[in-house]
């Protein structure tokens, strides 16, 4: 049986600050929980990278970063200007957009091209491509999932959680059932409670894109349990929660 405790949960978040009117404040606050919980990962606009790269430095936290972000259409040299300047900054983690307009249009090389040079450019930096899921029905799901895996990335993320619809226990099954453990899964869009967070651990997610206000929220519940959550599943209806990142 495997119990997790509260900093294991903390752990597993990718904290973010990323509505369109995030202000200097706001990133502050994320910091500052960053620093208190002891989270694992967190996200902020490009413009506040440098602040939060040098803020988290020898925390707990690992220093992350958004790219094509949330359409993903964006030139692929851009992408890789982007890619690079992130890892000049010190990235840990890159979090980048898959094309979805090429995936739906049927251009699956032109997808796997992007994701790769955007690979390449960031080699031994951590990278996720989000599918956004939430637009996809199952066979699109599979394939957009196949081609990042094919792209040599190390995690495959559900959405950016700017979708009105949520990440489903449906979507996460699909996407376990097509990686296996050839890579890891990020879901991100609808987590805003700890039951959905413990339940997809236990189907397989290995971390979580949420926002400052459900983090705050789901780690005072997680302190609820002085002796740890066992991992299991808690949920076994889709959420219809609006998502964060």
């Amino acid at each position: 049986m495997q119990i997790l405790s509260k900093r294991d949960i903390a752990q597993l978040i990718d904290i973010s600050a990323l509505k369109i009117d995030t202000s200097l404040q706001d990133v502050k606050k994320l910091i500052g929980l960053c620093k208190k919980h002891e989270i694992g990962c967190a996200f902020v606009w490009p413009c506040f990278s440098p602040m939060l790269g040098e803020a988290v430095k020898g925390t707990s936290t690992a220093f992350g970063t958004s790219l094509a972000f949330p359409s993903g259409q964006e030139p692929t040299f851009i992408k890789v200007k982007q890619a690079e300047y992130y890892v000049s900054l010190g990235a840990d983690e890159i979090d980048m957009v898959m094309n979805v307009g090429y995936l739906k249009s049927g251009i699956y090389k032109e997808a796997l091209e992007d994701l790769k040079a955007v690979r390449a450019a960031c080699e031994g930096t951590s990278l996720k491509v989000i599918i956004e899921a939430m637009l996809l029905n199952d066979r699109q799901i599979i394939d957009a999932t196949k081609i990042v895996m094919d792209s040599g990335a190390d995690y495959v993320k559900s959405g950016t959680g700017f979708s009105a619809a949520p990440t489903t226990l449906h979507h996460v099954r699909v996407i376990k059932e097509t990686v296996g453990d050839e890579i890891k899964i990020k879901v991100a869009g609808g987590v805003r409670d700890l039951a959905t967070l413990v339940t997809m651990h236990a189907m397989g997610v290995h971390r979580f894109g949420i926002g400052m206000a459900a983090t705050a929220a789901i780690i005072e519940e997680a302190g609820k349990y002085p002796d740890g959550i066992e991992l299991s599943i808690m949920k076994t209806e889709d959420t219809n929660a609006d998502g964060g990142y």
